[in-house]
C-alpha cells in the first residue's frame, strides 16, 4: 500500500490541484489536467508536480514519484490501456527517481 500525503486543492471536470509536503518541508505543486481524445473514447491526463526550490533537482525524482504514486494509488497505472510518456528531457530527475517504472 502506497501511503503519500497529499492536501486535495481545486477540482473541476479539467484539473485537480492538490499540494505535497515532504517528510522534510519541501513542498510540491501537483496538478493532473484532463481531456477528452479525439474520438471521445477515452481520458488524456496530463500531470505536472513543480517543487518550490531550486535544490529539488538533486531529490531523487520527487515530482515524478508524487505522480507516478497518485497514479499508481488510483489503480490507473493497471488499467489495460494506460501509457506513461516522459524522459529525462520531459522530467527532470526522471532517470535517478527511486520509483520509476521498470519496463
Amino acid at each position: 500500500m502506497l501511503c503519500i500525503l497529499i492536501q486535495l486543492g481545486t477540482v473541476t471536470p479539467a484539473l485537480i490541484q492538490a499540494n505535497h509536503t515532504s517528510m522534510v518541508g519541501q513542498i510540491e505543486t501537483i496538478n493532473f489536467t484532463m481531456m477528452d481524445t479525439s474520438m471521445g473514447l477515452g481520458c488524456h491526463v496530463g500531470g505536472t508536480s513543480v517543487s518550490a526550490f531550486w535544490y529539488s533537482l538533486f531529490d531523487n525524482g520527487t515530482n515524478y514519484c508524487n505522480l507516478h504514486k497518485v497514479m499508481q494509488g488510483s489503480g490507473l497505472t493497471k488499467a489495460p490501456v494506460f501509457t506513461e510518456y516522459t524522459n529525462e528531457w520531459i522530467c527532470i530527475g526522471y532517470e535517478l527517481s527511486v520509483c520509476k517504472i521498470k519496463l
